[in-house]
């Protein structure tokens, strides 16, 4: 399918180029961000089991102190 102008046909292909690109960089770009939102999610059960660790830590530790007062 070759149109009667070559000039046409040389934008209609560099555009249907330019769209692939554009197709594949949203593409690319969505998976980055799919990614990002995991890690995210990861990042704060990891720092919420941080925080409860470190809670039960200072319980353990003022419950060892109020033994040793006694």
């Amino acid at each position: 399918m070759y149109p009667f102008d070559p000039h046409t046909y040389l934008f209609i292909t560099e555009h249907d180029r330019e769209q692939r690109l554009l197709r594949s960089e949203r593409h690319r770009l969505s998976a980055a961000q799919k990614r990002l939102r995991r890690d995210e999610l990861r990042v704060q059960r990891a720092w919420d089991e941080l925080t409860a660790s470190l809670a039960d830590v200072s319980a353990s530790e003022r419950r060892v102190l109020e033994l040793a007062q006694s």
